[in-house]
């Protein structure tokens, strides 16, 4: 066989093995019309179609066979539930991503860098807020018990592989953060919060790591509000959160409320209160905010 034929046989391959995986993707995801009308549902199939430049680049093909078959859903809700649980996960990935490569231009001296990758992780993380709102306001109560009671035993969001590797990917930020403090000779935290600050692109960096904390609490409230819209065990009901309903793995739901106001960079949130003390008792003896 020649080598123009060899090119044109593994393109052949390649095509019939596209095609196959993706009849393989309609066929295991995608409802077929028979199956569709035993749901009580009606209208067209969504079709995946066939091989494309655009899903060579996106694999959509690929990321949606990470989604329960829909024959196999318990409720017509999972898949709402499982999608926005999955786009966390991939945002989270992105963000641990573009964190770590923070932490290296923070190391290499490039604060303009750290400063936008810092900031597109904490919009990434804006994101998966709005998604877990979805999750309390598109999934009523009756619905989301019904998906809750099909979910496996010992099932818990403390395992999420997303937020395990963002917290390691933080504290890694904050260790070369604190190297480029030391590096630039910047005395505090809260030296780098004063208007007049004397490293500004250091500055910038401190303020949008706040800020990215700042969203994963928003995230860590959110899921707070969720479980108390849903579940119960507000700490102020009748019996309080020891007494109230318990989690997939059998723990009260109160446990929660440690994590509720975990902050990451804790000493960047001192310093606020530090910088907020000291122009207090600046404008005490008569001075001016700066």
């Amino acid at each position: 066989m020649t080598h123009g034929n060899c090119i044109l046989q593994w393109s052949l391959n390649a095509r019939e093995h596209a095609i196959s995986s993706c009849v393989e993707t309609e066929r295991n995801v995608y409802m077929t019309d028979d199956e569709q009308h035993d749901h009580g549902m009606s209208g067209p199939v969504f079709a995946v179609g066939g091989p494309s430049a655009y899903d060579e680049v996106v694999r959509f093909t690929d990321a949606v066979k990470a989604l329960r078959p829909l024959p196999e859903i318990p409720h017509p809700d999972f898949l709402l539930f499982q999608t926005l649980h999955l786009t966390a996960e991939l945002l989270w990935y992105n963000m641990h991503f573009d964190i770590v490569r923070a932490a290296d231009d923070l190391r290499g001296g490039d604060y303009r860098s750290a400063h936008r990758l810092v900031r597109r992780a904490t919009e990434l993380q804006r994101l998966t807020v709005t998604h877990l709102s979805q999750v309390r306001s598109g999934i009523p109560q009756t619905e989301f018990l019904q998906i809750r009671a099909s979910l496996p035993d010992g099932g818990s969001g403390l395992d999420s592989p997303g937020m395990r590797n963002l917290h390691k990917a933080c504290r890694h930020l904050w260790r070369c953060f604190t190297a480029a403090m030391e590096s630039d000779g910047v005395a505090s935290e809260a030296e780098l919060l004063e208007a007049d600050a004397t490293h500004p692109h250091l500055r910038t960096v401190a303020l949008e790591m706040l800020e990215l904390d700042d969203a994963m609490l928003g995230w860590q409230q959110e899921h707070q509000r969720m479980v108390w819209a849903r579940l119960g065990g507000h700490p102020t009901l009748d019996g309080g959160p020891r007494d109230g309903p318990v989690s997939l793995t059998g723990r009260s739901v109160g446990v929660l409320d440690r994590f509720v106001a975990h902050m990451r960079f804790p000493r960047l949130w001192q310093a606020v209160q530090d910088y907020h003390e000291s122009m207090a008792k600046h404008q005490a003896y008569g001075g001016t905010h700066r």
